[in-house]
């Protein structure tokens, strides 16, 4: 029930039982992208895995946001080592 409550609601990183970049996907985007990254088309909340960015745009794109018309929201106080845990593991969902 956490990554319900937590993911797309707050920019919060004190959790250092995750370590893994599935674990802290799943608690910061999984309540919005799904666990399996397919989104939800209805609700306007795009696929991630299959994202043509690179490890380094998807940390971006994480600790920045989105352009201004989406509604994704920035994790700016998130570290630059989970905001990479995040990405490697995105990328490596996209090969499953």
């Amino acid at each position: 029930m956490a990554i319900v409550i937590a993911g797309c609601s707050g920019d919060q990183h004190d959790h250092p039982d995750l370590k893994t970049g599935q674990q802290l996907y799943e608690y910061h985007c999984a309540s919005c992208h799904k666990e399996d990254g397919t989104g939800i088309f209805l609700k306007g909340v795009p696929a991630n895995r299959d994202t043509d960015l690179s490890v380094w745009q998807i940390i971006h794109k994480v600790q920045t946001g989105s352009e201004e018309k989406s509604a994704m929201p920035s994790f700016e106080k998130m570290p630059q080592q989970e905001a990479s845990k995040i990405a490697v593991y995105l990328k490596q969902l996209a090969k499953k």
